[in-house]
């Protein structure tokens, strides 16, 4: 396999990884079809299967109660996070001995710029056999690689020759490869998007490629420069270490309930925890958030989202729930039953321990008066982090918000 393109770009995607992890350490479940993910109830989620799994038509995302009629012989497992998180560290330092540019996208999938750092090893294949040959040795696993100019091409690449795989792709190979393929072959296209392609006559990636920009970009904003893109395998960004990385965006949780509710004071509980959760996220990672968003499923599967902004950042439960929950239609929880709730923080900033100024409002952007007097405010802060105080010594449930007490059964 020859190499005669610059920048040279890895897409490291490891073999089933959660499911691999538990046959290795269960080599009794070698060869079997193995389910990593939540129960086996109507709501659970496969997470990861092992690809005797697959050879069932079971895939990740699908749910466990279709995955157990596709696989009746299956074997369920939840998932142990700790030990996939243990291993994902490992992965990043096998990862740094072969470029100083390693950028993970997800737990078990990363990006690495091997520009100049593969003439140690005799080129590119040759690094990445080594590479692959080293996560074998230490961790016992597999990995797909996808070698290419770019990292959205290094992406697409990587997932053609599952498991153990390694694949070279420039352009020129991207355009024999996918431009025969349905649209959502493409990495970031789903089904709406591909429904919304086929209304416009664009089945294939070759149509998508064909398609002018500014035509994709009446239909879909500024996506649609995205789109165009894609679809001819471009992809200027640059791969990036962990600590040149932007701060988080965002932070969320949401959780889909074990039965749909029909009770408001269920969607305030749930929505006080889910408050509580990001909060203390927030908090432990020492950020700052200005806009609440909620999301809300219905029965129905009908998705509704909605935002505030506030004037000032907050790392506060109470001021994050009391926004959160203004924000949900009324008809919510008394006309309409709710099967999924989520709560998110965005616009974040970083900040430094004790430094509450940094909270205040943007010099640019209006005041309001505060609910809150200086003292109340002092009395919350204070017992927040004892809160905190006592989870980080004891654990997460040690201490709960008496709001959130009647949601134990209703989740997952």
């Amino acid at each position: 396999m020859m190499v005669d393109f610059s920048p040279v770009i890895i897409h490291v995607d490891m073999d089933a990884f959660f499911a691999a992890i538990e046959v290795r350490n269960n080599p009794g479940l070698k060869g079997k079809p193995v389910m990593v993910g939540g129960g086996i109830n109507a709501r659970g989620v496969v997470s990861t299967c092992s690809y005797e799994a697959r050879n069932y038509g079971v895939h990740s995302g699908m749910s466990t109660a279709k995955a157990q009629k596709l696989c009746p012989d299956g074997i369920f497992i939840s998932a142990g996070l700790r030990g996939y998180v243990y291993a994902s560290a490992c992965l990043q330092k096998i990862f740094e001995k072969y470029s100083p540019l390693v950028q993970p996208s997800s737990v078990d999938e990363a990006f690495l710029d091997i520009t100049g750092t593969e003439r140690l090893y005799g080129g590119p294949v040759d690094l990445v056999r080594r590479l692959k040959d080293d996560i074998r040795e230490k961790l016992n696993l597999t990995c797909s690689v996808g070698i290419s100019p770019s990292k959205y091409l290094a992406k697409m690449a990587s997932g053609l020759n599952k498991p153990d795989g390694i694949t070279v792709m420039d352009r020129n190979r991207f355009k024999v490869v996918f431009y025969p393929q349905p649209v959502d072959a493409l990495w970031g296209i789903g089904e709406s998007t591909k429904n919304a392609l086929a209304k416009k006559g664009i089945h294939t990636v070759e149509d998508l490629a064909g398609s002018d920009a500014e035509f994709l970009k009446r239909i879909f904003g500024k996506n649609g420069y995205g789109l165009s893109s894609m679809s001819r395998g471009g992809d200027n960004s640059e791969v990036k270490s962990f600590p040149d990385m932007p701060h988080d965006k965002s932070m969320s949780h949401e959780t889909t309930l074990r039965v749909d509710i029909q009770d408001p004071s269920l969607i305030r509980a749930t929505i006080l925890w889910l408050s509580d959760k990001v909060s203390r996220r927030m908090r432990k990672s020492g950020y700052i958030g200005r806009t609440i968003s909620i999301k809300v499923r219905s029965s129905d599967f009908q998705t509704i989202t909605r935002s505030y902004t506030l004037t000032r950042s907050t790392d506060r439960c109470d001021v994050i729930f009391q926004n959160a929950i203004r924000l949900i239609p009324k008809e919510y929880g008394m006309k309409i039953k709710v099967r999924l709730l989520g709560v998110r923080v965005s616009h974040l900033k970083k900040i430094r321990a004790g430094y509450e100024d940094e909270r205040s409002p943007d010099k640019d952007e209006s005041c309001q008066l505060e609910l809150l007097s200086d003292a109340v405010e002092t009395h919350v802060t204070q017992l927040t982090s004892a809160v905190d105080a006592i989870r980080d010594k004891y654990g997460e449930h040690s201490i709960k918000l008496a709001g959130t007490m009647r949601k134990s059964v209703y989740y997952l």
